[in-house]
């Protein structure tokens, strides 16, 4: 239906470290250099928790930096002024992975689940 909502799939897993929360948070403010940092931590890159969430929000920041750099430039630049926009988008991200939420975006959550197995 086109009216229908698309859904965050969300689940909260028993047993999750506050570290492991603190690593998975921090992700979402620094994503592609906190994957470098994981995988170079040996005891953090064994946690599947940490590693989805690393995942995750690298292959987010790249889908929406490619999306903002097209959206800037097919508006002459204007596209460019909603990108703090995506600064809180990305610090919602970090506060449910604060709270122990493995949450799986509809694209990019699928391949960092692959990347993890």
């Amino acid at each position: 239906m086109a009216g229908e909502k698309m859904e965050i799939k969300s689940s909260t897993p028993s047993g999750v470290s506050d570290d492991a929360k603190l690593w998975s948070a921090l992700n979402y403010v620094f994503p592609i250099l906190m994957l470098i940092v994981v995988y170079l931590v040996e005891d953090k890159k064994k946690d599947k928790f940490i590693l989805f969430h690393a995942w995750q929000s690298t292959l987010l920041a790249i889908a929406a930096w490619v999306v903002a750099m097209i959206i800037t430039v097919v508006t002459l630049g204007f596209g460019g002024l909603c990108t703090p926009l995506l600064i809180l988008v990305f610090l919602y991200f970090a506060y449910r992975a604060y709270k122990g939420e493995k949450f799986m975006l509809p694209v990019v959550g699928e391949m960092a689940q692959k990347q993890v197995k």
